[in-house]
């Protein structure tokens, strides 16, 4: 009978993973390199700016989430259910009808017969391998090309051509029914909320290697029942002496400051006419005035494919329409294993067990969201139970 677990990482699965256990009654010791939890589920406070370790929202309805009950424990912020698309001089409004009503009727984005294509997709696709082409065989046309491409090139870090259909349309479910938004203070609270309900964590120990019923780290040797690896792809590869590492796939998330904020909108700005490095870029501080002192914005922009600041400078000028040769680089966070990718050929849940009395968590085993992280942890636990 299991009595003792190892979890190694204290990002989101292996946080899942440590309180799915501790609720079954048993004793868990989480071990994390870092002097923090969350993995790139944190923030950083630079000159009075909250700065997040590359963009990111935290889906209040995603199951996992909604599982653990931890919104109502942090200040949560939700975020406009709205982006706007920029075309030419223009950002036009699209999303919600409920919150812009008038987009739908916007040729720009696309014709109401194809954005009522979009409805009939989320409830019947034609299948297809990619997200991308299961789109496009649905007849969205500029509705596709102009919003959809951009904007999911900007969640998956890659092409929708080359994201698996399964869970590129649960993403996007996912998106339009969700509320996405963050906690005061930077989505560290969110990491730091759920480490709050794990017993032991020990910060700054470096696991050297990993036997049965045995970890090697630089604070001397643990034993457990059973050891779950809850770190990143290349590490757990490294660690475990694993031969295959999924694909991941990276970006750069710049933050910038200014006295005069470019835009008043709250929303998430992407370009149609992919006329620069950005993927998307959002006035950050609109949403979130914690997160930037007074009398001043923060930006927040995301690109995935390698760039000079001036190049992100001259595009964020023109999807801003404002001169940005004075805005100051805050922070520039550089994040190459982002995310997997979910690729054509991907089985989107994999199980567990490697190996003797050792399991594999991440979001790698599973979908590439926290959701994804955070039921790959609970599988994992629910592993060792079983097992």
């Amino acid at each position: 009978m299991v009595k003792k677990v190892i979890v190694v990482g204290a990002g989101l699965s292996g946080l899942s993973a440590a309180i799915t256990l501790e609720s079954e009654g048993i004793s868990v010791t989480v071990l994390e390199s870092s002097d923090r939890p969350g993995g790139r589920v944190t923030s950083d406070v630079i000159d009075g700016f909250i700065c997040d370790r590359g963009f990111q929202l935290i889906n209040a309805n995603y199951p996992e989430i909604k599982r653990i009950g931890i919104i109502k424990e942090i200040n949560f912020v939700s975020a406009t259910s709205v982006i706007e698309v920029a075309r030419n001089e223009d950002r036009i409004r699209i999303g919600d009808p409920r919150s812009a009503f008038l987009s739908v009727f916007k040729s720009e984005t696309g014709s109401i017969i194809e954005k009522l294509r979009l409805v009939k997709y989320l409830l019947i696709s034609k299948p297809a391998a990619s997200v991308g082409e299961e789109l496009k065989n649905s007849g969205l046309g500029k509705t596709y090309e102009r919003v959809l491409r951009p904007f999911l090139t900007g969640v998956f870090l890659a092409d929708p051509l080359l994201v698996n259909s399964e869970y590129g349309r649960t993403a996007i479910k996912h998106f339009v029914t969700g509320n996405s938004g963050l906690p005061i203070g930077g989505v560290k609270s969110f990491s730091e909320a759920l480490a709050s309900r794990v017993s032991d964590i020990r910060y700054g120990v470096q696991v050297n290697s990993i036997k049965k019923n045995t970890v090697s780290t630089s604070k001397g040797k643990f034993d457990a029942d059973a050891i779950i690896v809850a770190t990143d792809a290349t590490t757990a590869a490294q660690l475990l002496d694993l031969t295959e590492v999924p694909q991941l796939v990276g970006c750069t998330t710049w933050y910038h400051s200014t006295k005069e904020s470019p835009s008043q909108s709250k929303s998430l700005v992407i370009d149609s006419q992919n006329r620069g490095p950005v993927v998307n870029t959002m006035v950050i501080s609109n949403m979130m005035p914690d997160y930037a002192p007074a009398g001043k914005n923060l930006i927040s922009s995301t690109s995935i494919l390698p760039a000079t600041e001036s190049e992100i400078r001259r595009h964020l000028a023109i999807l801003y329409g404002v001169d940005t040769r004075n805005w100051k680089l805050v922070a520039k966070y550089e994040i190459p294993s982002a995310l997997p990718l979910a690729g054509l050929e991907k089985t989107l849940v994999s199980g567990a067990h490697v190996k003797d009395s050792i399991y594999l968590a991440g979001d790698y085993k599973s979908a590439p969201s926290q959701n994804g992280a955070l039921l790959s942890g609970r599988l994992a636990a629910l592993s060792v139970l079983v097992d």
